[in-house]
């Protein structure tokens, strides 16, 4: 089995903080895939589409597939995606179905479901930047980045006081970061991307062989009860489209895998033995 896990919005694969490692350790082979403008794709420009950079990102996963492969079918895998990562894994299995065993959203939405205030609660983002201001003006932030305590501070429900998180994930903007341009674009693709429907294809049917008819899955939902950047209600209108039950993280902010990462991995691994 392979999981391939999909940062969302302006991160990269640095910021599974350890969570990747975790379910290799369980046995499964791990992809972290960097996005086009973060991580090590940084010089790239950011696509303004979700659909662009799924190509990106296949090349990446059958690079490492491909390794020691003496099929000419490379095996499917396990789409798992945070936020931005969630609509990007949609994309691609609606692109190679047949390649996909399942996709698991983790605090996702999409703009044909649900108002742009809910998918980005602008509010939130304001008062974890006056909170994160206080504390610096109060000497508890010294020698970090301001902007990766801000983003600590609106995506964690658990851990946004973890000094040594914010110190770990400054250095990781000083090695390198996504540009402000490459942030924009991203925003862009996220606004503007609708929920697609996916013609499921069995694991070992053969490519461009259609299934009678369309099937929304095999898709799971996961959500944050205390996601304060995509309203819970985001998720469950993903849920709802692909006729799926609501997987709930309680106590859970946005980065699941940061707050919550020993119930996210139960749950990945329930989810496919």
């Amino acid at each position: 089995m392979t999981f391939v896990l999909l940062r969302g919005l302006m991160r990269d694969r640095r910021h599974w903080y350890g969570f990747a490692q975790r379910l290799a350790a369980a046995g499964v082979r791990v992809i972290t895939p960097d996005l086009p403008g973060n991580g090590t794709l940084a010089e790239m420009n950011s696509p303004l589409s979700i659909s662009a950079y799924a190509d990106y990102v296949w090349a990446q996963i059958d690079e490492v597939l491909s390794e020691g492969a003496t099929r000419e079918v490379l095996e499917p895998v396990c789409l798992v995606g945070l936020s931005m990562g969630g609509m990007l894994a949609l994309e691609m299995a609606k692109n190679k179905p047949n390649r996909v065993l399942q996709v698991v959203l983790i605090n996702s939405s999409a703009a044909n479901l649900s108002p742009w205030y809910r998918r980005f609660q602008l509010s939130s983002l304001v008062k974890s930047a006056w909170e994160t201001g206080r504390r610096w003006l109060n000497g508890e932030l010294p020698g970090v980045s301001l902007i990766e305590a801000t983003v600590i501070q609106l995506t964690s429900e658990c851990r946004g006081d973890d000094f040594k998180l914010i110190q770990d994930w400054s250095h990781y903007r000083q090695q390198g970061h996504t540009s402000l341009f490459n942030g924009l674009r991203q925003l862009v693709a996220c606004a503007s991307f609708d929920a697609p429907v996916i013609d499921h294809h069995p694991a070992n049917a053969p490519v461009n062989v259609p299934v009678n008819g369309p099937v929304n899955g095999p898709v799971n939902v996961i959500v944050a009860n205390r996601d304060r950047l995509a309203h819970p209600s985001c998720g469950e209108a993903l849920a709802h489209f692909y006729h799926t039950q609501v997987i709930y993280l309680d106590d859970c902010g946005h980065d699941a895998s940061l707050d919550k990462p020993e119930p996210l991995l139960r749950l990945l691994l329930g989810m496919v033995r």
